[in-house]
């Protein structure tokens, strides 16, 4: 039965899963290929997406543990079966905001490694790591084994403080190092992170990983494709479906459209979320698993930080290497949203080189609008006059003005003392406030003649927006007149709304507005 199946929640070792019989998507095959063909690996995938699980069970297998792999793929590729020593660091532990503990984190690895194979020395965390590669392969005359799971979340951890950031680099980049120049004592090492930090970063002290991370063969590498997920999930599917009172149709279509639509390369299946999809099944219920186990502050804080405009977002277009490098944050945040799972590869434009990005689910678009409200909004509470669903319904029936006037509600009510005379940064909060209703929103729509600020599209209505800081009503009015921003719908059977309003930054709300009718 359905309901007595085991799903791995919070399960990230590999021997645990199998020896406890708990539910295993077969990954092994695509690990067998891998490892026989590539020394150096680097794979970034977003968080809980079953990076530690796989680094598990490289390990297992790199361990020569037969016996946990009866049954898989891997079983009937695999004849030799040896033991290597295998050192494998996980990073992902603890919160790393200064130096001092990223280094005492991978001394306590060091020194449980260097108890298994009897080996000692002196020195930092690189000369202790060189060290113990070489003479882990003197002592077994093996060539050793590296995983590093998680490899960049010292630096994650301190993106808001530069100066910390860049020591923490330094500190991460002398330790990997040591593996380009340990190579005659390597038998295979990879890395694993969510991001990949290119140019000055940590990886020009060890180019010499291949990065897999875009390539179509190890697109479901982590996370559960569509033949996967119906060929593991058909009993849980029915189930669900019953506990639910629904039909497994329904019930197929339902986790689709809520966990899966990742997608990592040009080519190949669509992937699901495997910590949200495991959470549904065992809860019976669909909730925003993967959202709540870790928030988005560091890219809260640096849409912040960096007045980084959100009509840029959804839709945006990417060439590869612009896709795999997150070192030019303050200039465009598009690669850490994606490598952070808020943005997925949705097409491919064959013949621009670029990857179409969007968000890949309901759950993810629903959590970001939501993180950044609640950022941008901040002190509004059950006894505000804002009203989502009113504030829908003025939209969806043509109401302007009492559009207008929840929304002033909604500013008043915000007790936010930052950027008050940044432009984008109001914008911002108008695109995320139409964005919380769930409402088709464009920010920033270029023209012939000019941008115009927002734009909210409806079945029978398009609105079309320009606000002045600190200006008139008649000044944003005038704009939308002489720059025609209202011309691209003249032919629309749908009525066209003109607003022109102003932003006082003195109180941080909604002044007055004008409305006027296009057509």
């Amino acid at each position: 039965m359905a309901d007595t199946i085991k799903y791995p929640i919070g399960i990230q070792t590999f021997s645990e899963i199998i020896t406890d019989g708990y539910l295993y998507v077969d990954k092994t095959e695509m690990i067998y290929e891998m490892v026989k063909k590539r020394k150096y690996v680097f794979l970034s995938r977003p968080r809980r997406f079953g990076k530690s699980l796989l680094m598990s069970t490289i390990e297992a297998y790199f361990k020569g543990r037969k016996d946990l792999f009866s049954g898989l793929k891997i079983a009937d590729l695999e004849t030799e079966w040896i033991e290597y020593p295998v050192f494998r660091f996980d990073l992902s532990g603890g919160r790393f905001d200064d130096t001092d503990k990223v280094i005492s984190h991978i001394n306590s690895y060091l020194r449980e490694f260097e108890g298994i194979y009897g080996c000692h020395s002196d020195g930092d965390i690189s000369v202790k790591f060189r060290e113990l590669i070489r003479d882990t392969f003197r002592k077994t005359g093996k060539k050793v084994v590296i995983l590093i799971d998680e490899y960049d979340k010292p630096m994650l951890d301190c993106l808001q403080d530069s100066q910390l950031h860049d020591a923490m680099r330094e500190v991460l980049r002398g330790f990997y190092s040591v593996i380009k120049a340990s190579d005659q004592y390597i038998k295979f090492a990879m890395l694993t992170g969510i991001t990949k930090f290119g140019k000055v970063s940590v990886f020009s002290g060890i180019n010499n990983l291949k990065d897999i991370s875009l390539l179509p063969k190890y697109n479901d590498i982590c996370g559960i494709s569509e033949s996967e997920f119906r060929h593991n999930f058909k009993d849980s599917i029915k189930y669900f479906a019953e506990e639910s009172d629904i039909t497994e149709r329904q019930a197929w279509e339902q986790f689709k459209t809520m966990y899966d639509g990742y997608h990592f390369s040009k080519r190949g299946e669509f992937i699901y979320n495997p910590f949200s999809v495991l959470n549904a099944f065992d809860d019976s219920e669909l909730g925003s698993y993967w959202y709540a186990s870790g928030s988005p502050s560091y890219l809260i804080d640096l849409i912040e930080r960096f007045h980084y405009p959100l009509d840029s977002i959804d839709g945006v277009r990417r060439n590869e290497i612009e896709l795999s490098d997150i070192s030019d944050m303050e200039k465009d945040l598009v690669p850490l949203l994606y490598q952070s799972g808020y943005l997925t590869i949705k097409d491919y434009e064959e013949s621009t080189d670029e990857y179409v990005l969007g968000f890949p689910n309901i759950e993810v678009r629903s959590a970001f609008w939501s993180s950044l409200a609640k950022r941008f909004f901040r002190g509004v509470d059950g006894r505000s006059a804002f009203n989502v669903r009113d504030c829908v319904n003025d939209i969806l029936e043509g109401n302007a003005n009492g559009f207008m006037v929840r929304m002033k509600a909604l500013f008043a009510d915000t007790n936010s003392e930052q950027e008050k005379n940044k432009e984008i940064h109001f914008q911002n909060m108008m695109a995320i406030a139409a964005k919380m209703m769930g409402l088709t929103v464009r920010t920033e729509v270029h023209s012939s003649a000019g941008r115009c600020d927002m734009q909210i599209l409806t079945d029978r209505y398009v609105y079309v927006f320009e606000f002045k800081i600190d200006g008139t009503p008649e000044e944003a009015m005038e704009q939308i007149s002489q720059k025609g921003y209202a011309m691209p719908f003249l032919a629309d059977s749908r009525t066209v709304i003109l607003i022109g309003a102003n932003f006082l930054t003195s109180t941080r709300t909604i002044g007055n507005w004008i409305i006027d009718y296009a057509n």
